[in-house]
């Protein structure tokens, strides 16, 4: 049955309100963390930065297995979580443990292959996070469901009191590695305990046969497109490890977390919000196209500002926040902050492909992925250090994954590339303006803490301006009187009234 108005109204305004919550954790919490790892930056040499890193490959990969992905089910409209809850709870415990124990035994071989036998303590350590994997899948998931993410915030919130507490304490008196692994954990485990007690309903492990079949099917290629994402995200650190050494993994880590900074923000929106609602969206008929549209607009809005400013102001961001002894990373970061944007806009796309069922596709199209970037990485490591290795993921994200989610997408979404591109199209633009403003600023200026200032600052409301018209339709209707700012931006920059009228519908 078609959606209507009413039911519409409804589903855009718990999406929007779980948005909204989800943007201001991330943010805030981002902000907070840049202020701890700025600090930590200062106790802790490059080195140790590059051991957990090289740990991380082997937690990212293992975790993403760790409840073989049938807890994305819960995320279904069509399914009902009385009926698979309990086997999914059963199915991420058994897993997660089974594949934390397998961590533990095989760290120092691990340690040794990823280049720095010093990460076989870290890796253990992370163990105790995969482990926690498995409790902690199902009310997760219940969480995202009911686009409960102001719970989510509060957890994190209240997780990142204890884990910075842990990261601080240990850094200063020990192994700067450590500190980082045990502070992921004590963040996993109180954040965890949290969204368990919130939920509205607890479900116990259980088993029905009857439905495992279904469950795997769903799950398992899912978790190994998972799986393959992580290889294509996490196989940068082992070539630079084993090729350059821990000091380069370190600078190339920091580089990365920084151009990630896009995915943390819109990251949490994406995976707790974009699965139900298009699920929820097909399900009632809705129109996908439009959702398509407003998705891709506003994931682009948020990643393509951090994406300009980061490629500008590299140089003076890594040293004014992080210091002179990270500041040879700012090469790798000016290529990787394009990287970021496309990964996040794909990260949506994966999304919207997992609330279609159709996993094993995505799984194909990590494949292919992973097949191609394996020799890019190699030649671009060799050819440019780590300016060649970012390069090597644009090169495949930008010229693979990207065009073949399109594909995907277009089999259940009539007209996707077309709505893709003009979504993209204004912020892309604004983007690439504000950016050479930003730039342009910072030459003028003697010091590199005038230089991210100001130079940002201009950068900044360089974009906003030229994007206010969009900006301000994503706010919730409380705040619609905030559209009169939108008109009055709109009559200093004509092209920015034009796009809203261009762009403004799919």
């Amino acid at each position: 049955m078609p959606v209507g108005p009413a039911a519409r109204s409804t589903l855009e305004d718990r999406v929007r309100s779980g948005a909204l919550w989800a943007a201001a954790s991330t943010v805030g919490l981002r902000f907070a963390n840049i202020a701890i790892m700025a600090f930590v930056a200062r106790i802790v040499a490059p080195e140790a930065f590059g051991v957990f890193a090289l740990a991380m490959v082997v937690q990212g990969v293992v975790v993403s297995l760790a409840e073989l992905g049938v807890s994305s089910a819960i995320l279904r409209s069509d399914l009902d979580p009385d009926t698979i809850a309990p086997t999914i709870a059963t199915l991420s415990i058994v897993t997660s443990a089974g594949l934390a124990a397998l961590m533990v035994i095989f760290a120092e071989p691990l340690a040794a292959l990823l280049g720095s036998v010093d990460a076989a303590g870290p890796l253990r350590v992370m163990a105790v996070s995969v482990a926690l994997v498995g409790p902690f899948a199902v009310p997760s998931a219940q969480i995202q469901r009911e686009f409960r993410q102001d719970v989510v915030f509060r957890a994190a919130a209240i997780a990142f009191i204890p884990s910075s507490l842990v990261l601080v304490g240990l850094a200063l008196v020990g192994d700067g590695a450590i500190a980082f692994a045990w502070s992921r954990v004590a963040a996993q485990l109180v954040s965890g305990i949290i969204l368990s007690v919130t939920v509205k309903k607890r479900y116990w492990p259980g088993f029905r046969p009857d439905q495992l079949r279904m469950l795997i099917a769903f799950g398992l290629p899912l978790a190994l497109a998972n799986l393959l994402s992580q290889v294509l995200l996490n196989v940068d650190y082992v070539f630079v490890g084993r090729n350059l050494g821990v000091t380069e993994t370190g600078l190339y880590a920091l580089a990365f977390t920084i151009c990630a900074w896009s995915t943390a923000v819109i990251g949490s929106v994406l995976n707790g919000i974009v699965q139900p609602a298009f699920s929820k969206v097909r399900h009632e008929q809705g129109d996908l196209a439009d959702a398509l549209y407003r998705a891709t607009q506003t994931v682009a809005l948020v990643a393509v500002m951090i994406g300009a400013l980061t490629l500008a102001l590299a140089e003076p961001l890594i040293t004014t926040v992080y210091g002179s002894q990270w500041s040879a990373a700012a090469p790798a970061l000016v290529v990787l902050s394009g990287y970021g944007i496309i990964f996040v806009i794909c990260l949506l796309f994966a999304n919207i492909i997992i609330s279609t069922g159709r996993t094993a596709a995505l799984f194909l199209v990590q494949v292919v992925a992973l097949a191609a970037l394996l020799p890019a990485m190699a030649a671009g490591v060799q050819w440019g250090g780590l300016v060649g290795v970012g390069l090597s993921h644009i090169v495949v994200t930008a010229g693979i994954t990207f065009p073949l989610y399109l594909l995907l997408i277009r089999r259940s979404i009539a007209r996707a590339p077309g709505v893709v591109f003009r979504a993209l199209a204004w912020p892309g633009l604004a983007g690439g303006v504000a950016a050479a403003s930003a730039w342009s600023v910072a030459l003028t200026v003697p010091t590199a803490p005038l230089k991210l200032l100001i130079g940002g600052c201009v950068g900044a409301l360089v974009y906003l301006v030229l994007t206010a018209p969009l900006v301000v339709r994503l706010l919730p209707p409380a705040l619609a009187r905030l559209r009169l700012v939108s008109g009055a931006a709109t009559q200093l920059v004509r092209p920015a009234a034009w796009a809203q009228r261009r762009w403004g519908r799919v």
